[in-house]
């Protein structure tokens, strides 16, 4: 008999529970039209917010593009660029470098999670971010390091003091951006002289994308490239790798040549 009074008491208390697990503040709720049942506010915002009516065109399928990411970011530094992406003395220079004084702030160019901060070879010391959508930035030559590993940060947050570790001549951020590990021109994303980011960045899915826009284009201090280039006399592939900001190897892939290979006048190379 006790057992049954107690296991009937048990079984009162588990449904008083449940009726009041699934009590909902019907004020709250929301009919929206093509759905059977009224939603919560909280899932109003999620509905709307990924509705196809209000995403614009930079949106594919409900993900947001490389292109609207990177034209969010802010710049890391300012001052002047000295030194700017592509070949350099016979090597890639594979990013910008902005002329600062030693011990001024670094900032995080975006939202992101610290992926390595150490010294790192020629780089000096290092902060790497991802930023997600494969997109990385690096900072280095810096005097010090203000975040470490693992580390998420916000954009705007300082992460370092400018200074000449590694291969430098000078205090200086040398600040590379990167797609799928590939380093592209920053100047493709960064206006550095207006402090802006570049009209054209939004409306991209990637960075592939916006190197072959941008290219034939022109912009910042380099002149409109061609797709393709005509072999003139006196010309090396050395030669037309730094005209064309592309490296030798990326030649030689896209015309089927060996860095032994001997060009003709007239020759038409693809550029990219």
């Amino acid at each position: 008999m006790i057992k049954t009074i107690l296991f009937i008491s048990f079984s009162l208390l588990l449904l008083l529970n449940t009726a009041q697990a699934q009590y909902i503040n019907v004020d709250s709720l929301h009919v929206l039209e093509g759905n059977q049942l009224p939603v919560s506010i909280t899932e109003l915002d999620s509905i709307e917010m990924m509705s196809p009516e209000i995403m614009p065109d930079f949106f594919t399928g409900g993900l947001i593009t490389s292109g609207y990411l990177l034209s969010q970011f802010s710049l890391p530094a300012k001052g002047k660029v000295i030194s700017r992406f592509g070949p350099r003395s016979g090597r890639m220079h594979t990013g910008t470098d902005i002329k600062l004084n030693k011990g001024d702030t670094i900032y995080a160019a975006f939202d992101g999670q610290v992926t390595m901060s150490k010294y790192y070879y020629g780089y000096g010391n290092l902060v790497v971010i991802d930023h997600g959508h494969n997109i990385e930035t690096y900072y280095s030559h810096l005097s010090k390091c203000l975040v470490n590993t693992s580390r998420f940060v916000r954009i705007g947050d300082p992460i370092g003091l400018a200074g000449a570790t590694g291969r430098a001549t000078t205090t200086h951020l040398h600040f590379e951006v990167r797609e799928n590990n590939k380093p592209y021109d920053s100047e493709l994303v960064f206006d550095f002289e207006n402090g802006k980011i570049r009209n054209e960045v939004v409306t991209v899915q990637n960075l592939a994308s916006l190197h072959k826009e941008l290219k034939t284009k022109g912009y910042s201090v380099n002149q409109p490239v061609s797709q393709k280039y005509v072999v003139r006399a006196g010309d090396s592939l050395y030669k037309i790798a730094r005209y064309t900001k592309t490296t030798i190897n990326a030649l030689c892939k896209l015309n089927n040549l060996t860095e032994s290979s001997i060009l003709q006048i007239g020759q038409v190379l693809h550029v990219y």
